[in-house]
C-alpha cells in the first residue's frame, strides 16, 4: 500500500540528481484548475468556503444552510434523522476560518447520512464537458473503545442515481473506488486503489469526470489514486447532480465519534475534451541512460512526451498511446543521458 506525498510537499521539487545527470519531472498538464489557469470557456458551477461571509454559520447544521441539503437512512432506505454535521469556527490546522463537518455523532437508527448542495448539470449538445471537483479534507480517528466507520466523496446525477464513490475506510485507512455494478441483491464491488490516508492529515482531493468519454480520474495531494475508471457501467444518464460527502456508518446504533472536516469546496465545467494527464517518473534505465516518464491518461489517447530546458521551448522527445484497462504508457527519453536538466509535459496527439 502506498501513502499520497504529504500536502504541504505536493508541488514539483527541485531537480533530482542520478548518474551525473539532473532530471525533474514537471506535471505540466497535471495542474489543478486554479481561478487565473481556467482553459477559456470554463464556468464555475460552485464553489465554498463555508464562510461568515458566504452565510454559512458555526452556530447551525450545514444542512438547512446556503441551499446545501443532508439526507439519511436506515438499513432498510428508510428516511430518519440527519446525523452530526456543521461548520467549526476555526482556525484549524491545515485549514483557514470556518470548515465544514460530518459525522462524530448520530441518532440509533441512521446507517448513512449524505450532505450535498444540489449542482444539476445536464450537458447538451453533441459535446460534453470535462468537470473538474476539488475539495480539501481531513478524516479524523474514532475515539479508544468507539467503532471506526468510513467516509465517502459520491457522484449522482440529476436523477439522483449514483454513479461512483471514492470510500476512505476509517477501519483500514485504505482508498478505494466503488462503481455503479452491483445488482437488486449484491452491493457493487469495492475496488481497492492500492493507496492509504492517514487521520488528522488534511488532503486535496481531485477528480475530473470526462462526460464524453464516460471516464473519471482522482488525484489526492497530486498523485492518481484512481485513473481512468467508468462514470457508469449501467449507461445511466451522464449528467452530474451532485457530489456527497457521505458518513457510513458501520454499526448503525454505535457509531464511532470519527469525523470529516471538508472545506474549499469547488466544481468546474471545462470545454477539454480530455482529461488532462498527469506524469510520474519512472527512472533511468541502465546501461543505456534513458529517462522513462509514464504518462497516465486516457486509454486510446496517443501522447507525445515533449521536454524542455527552460519551461518556455518544448521539443519531442517520444510518444506512445496509453492503453486499455490501466490507461498509462511508459515514453522514453533516450536522450536524456546528455542532458545537465529537463522537465517534462505531456500532450494528446492525433
Amino acid at each position: 500500500m502506498t501513502t499520497p506525498v504529504p500536502r504541504a510537499n505536493k508541488s514539483p521539487a527541485a531537480p533530482n540528481t542520478t548518474t551525473g545527470s539532473a532530471l525533474a519531472a514537471l506535471w505540466m498538464a497535471s495542474f489543478g484548475l486554479a481561478a487565473a489557469e481556467l482553459p477559456v470557456g470554463s464556468r464555475v458551477l460552485y464553489e465554498t468556503g463555508f464562510e461568515r461571509f458566504e452565510g454559512f454559520s458555526a452556530e447551525n447544521d450545514l444542512a438547512g444552510q446556503s441551499s446545501w441539503i443532508g439526507y439519511a437512512t436506515d438499513l432498510a432506505g428508510n428516511s430518519v434523522a440527519l446525523g452530526g454535521n456543521g461548520l467549526l469556527p476555526g482556525p484549524t490546522d491545515g485549514f483557514y476560518g470556518q470548515t465544514a463537518y460530518i459525522g462524530f455523532n448520530a441518532p440509533a437508527a441512521t446507517a448513512d447520512f449524505n450532505v450535498w448542495h444540489p449542482i444539476n448539470l445536464a450537458p447538451v449538445g453533441d459535446v460534453l464537458p470535462v468537470v473538474q471537483f476539488t475539495v480539501a479534507f481531513q478524516i479524523e480517528a474514532s475515539s479508544d473503545g468507539q467503532i471506526p466507520d468510513a467516509f465517502r466523496w459520491s457522484f449522482y446525477n440529476a436523477a439522483e442515481q449514483r454513479l461512483f464513490s471514492l470510500d476512505f475506510d476509517n477501519a483500514t485507512r485504505e482508498i478505494s473506488a466503488i462503481l455503479d455494478d452491483g445488482t437488486a441483491t449484491q452491493a457493487p464491488p469495492v475496488r481497492p486503489s492500492g493507496f492509504l490516508f492517514r487521520n488528522a492529515e488534511p488532503f486535496d482531493l481531485e477528480v475530473q469526470l470526462n462526460f464524453q468519454r464516460n471516464l473519471w480520474t482522482a488525484k489526492l495531494n497530486g498523485s492518481v489514486i484512481v485513473n481512468a475508471l467508468a462514470i457508469t457501467t449501467k449507461n445511466s444518464a451522464r449528467t452530474l447532480g451532485d457530489v456527497d460527502a457521505v458518513w457510513l456508518i458501520r454499526e448503525p446504533g454505535n457509531p464511532g465519534d470519527n469525523f470529516m472536516l471538508f472545506d474549499d469546496y469547488r466544481l468546474v465545467a471545462t470545454p477539454l475534451e480530455e482529461i488532462p494527464p498527469t506524469l510520474e517518473v519512472i527512472g533511468l534505465i541502465q546501461p543505456s541512460g534513458a529517462f522513462v516518464i509514464r504518462v497516465l491518461g486516457e486509454p486510446g489517447v496517443k501522447y507525445q512526451l515533449e521536454a524542455s530546458t527552460d519551461g518556455a521551448s518544448w521539443f519531442p522527445v517520444g510518444h506512445g498511446r496509453a492503453q486499455s484497462p490501466d490507461a498509462y504508457v511508459d515514453i522514453q527519453d533516450a536522450s536524456a543521458k546528455d542532458a545537465a536538466a529537463r522537465i517534462y509535459r505531456a500532450i494528446s496527439v492525433p
